[in-house]
């Protein structure tokens, strides 16, 4: 069945699976995820390296 087909049918409820919207959302909450732990990455980094610089 063509792509476009099926995905016609997940938008209308006419078949199981994410919708537009849904994988739209999905991949927006992917991005603010790999960024929130690109985030997190750096404040343990600086962390650590005031710990270090504060020892010294």
């Amino acid at each position: 069945m063509e792509n476009w087909v099926r995905h016609d049918e997940i938008n209308r409820g006419e078949r199981e699976g994410l919708t537009s919207d849904e994988r739209e959302r999905l991949r927006e909450l992917e991005r603010e995820n790999a960024r929130l732990r690109m985030e997190r990455e750096f404040l343990k980094r600086a962390v650590a390296f005031w710990v270090k610089e504060s020892n010294e």
